[in-house]
């Protein structure tokens, strides 16, 4: 009975979801909307919100968590496009970067794959050809996880960004790229999409969800991995939330067509803890998981967009360093993998 109980509250949907929101930047009245609907909730758990501090845990079930997206959106742009002295570089990154440097204080053309064109982005720190840029920082929003490193990577993929954002966004498709996935599952679609119009479209910044107020997609997934060198699988219950990016928006460079996806982890309570969802797995934490993808113009007409994600874990049971060792091979793997698939 008492295992049946424990599979009954790790069961995520829609009706009981609670997000961080600590290090968000939302107003007293967005606030103030996701409390109220929480309260007003049939879920006599969901009445906890309002015992603990009111931007700790809220309530992802509300018109107010369209602003909640918002800002996890602001974050993750920052994140991806921060190219302050605040990121290391790992060391294969940082010889190709000083060269680079060097290159241009003299003038001289940078190195590329061929006798063709370079593509780039006219972006800082821009990836060429094969390169994958692998970073890890301290995390600089203060409060829950913040001990743990940010960790981010970036390059090259031969496809335009919306078939690299599809396939982000395609839970079916998450083993195709990713090696450590067991699997990922939709268990609830937040934004309303309706053919013909009257809902959001992840490709159109200009219709938004009625309910939510915001464009793009929200969902809530579930998934698992296996890490090496962890006993067991790690799972994961998350916000994901993708759109298109605005020419502009938030000081962020594009060259044509852009999208983020953002992802934080969300709870079944609003004390954010759980257990795995049977006991063979370890309940893990992504505080952050972003992708901007922004296309580049190319002379011939290929599609080319540069893909940088971002990760920002906890992980209970495995020690930080060893936690961060294995974001930065994920991390370089995962711009690689995905690269592969389109080079196919």
């Amino acid at each position: 009975m008492e295992d049946e109980k424990k599979h009954q509250k790790s069961v995520l949907d829609e009706t009981t979801a609670f997000i961080r929101a600590h290090d968000l930047e939302l107003t007293d009245a967005d606030i103030a909307k996701c409390i109220e609907e929480a309260e007003n909730g049939d879920d006599e758990q969901r009445t906890d919100v309002t015992s603990i501090n009111k931007k700790e845990l809220l309530s992802v079930n509300s018109c107010g968590s369209g602003a909640i997206m918002n800002a996890l959106v602001t974050v993750g742009l920052h994140e991806a496009t921060d190219e302050s002295s605040r990121w290391i570089a790992i060391s294969a990154t940082d010889r190709i970067l000083k060269k680079r440097a060097k290159l241009l204080k003299k003038g001289l053309p940078l190195d590329g794959d061929g006798d063709g064109p370079i593509i780039m982005g006219p972006w800082t720190n821009a990836a060429i050809g094969k390169e994958v840029f692998v970073w890890y920082s301290k995390c600089t929003r203060p409060g829950h996880g913040s001990e743990y490193p940010v960790v981010r990577s970036r390059g090259l993929i031969p496809a335009s960004a919306a078939d690299v954002v599809e396939l982000i966004r395609d839970s079916d498709r998450v083993t195709d790229y990713n090696k450590m996935a067991l699997g990922r599952e939709d268990q609830a679609m937040l934004t309303s999409q309706v053919e013909g119009g009257g809902g959001s479209d992840l490709h159109c910044s200009e219709t938004k969800c009625p309910e939510l107020g915001v464009p793009g997609e929200a969902k809530i997934m579930s998934s698992k991995s296996q890490p090496p060198l962890v006993r067991k699988p790690l799972e994961f219950k998350t916000l994901f939330y993708a759109r298109r990016v605005n020419d502009g928006e938030e000081g962020v460079e594009t060259d044509g067509v852009a999208y983020i996806t953002v992802g934080r982890s969300v709870w079944e309570s609003p004390d954010g803890t759980a257990e795995g969802s049977d006991g063979s797995t370890i309940r893990c934490e992504l505080m952050l998981s972003v992708n901007l993808v922004r296309e580049i113009k190319t002379e011939n007409g290929e599609m080319w967009c540069e893909l940088t994600s971002i990760t920002h874990g906890v992980s209970p049971g495995v020690p930080i360093f060893v936690g961060k060792q294995l974001g930065l091979v994920a991390a370089e793997n995962y711009i690689k993998d995905i690269r592969a698939l389109f080079e196919k």
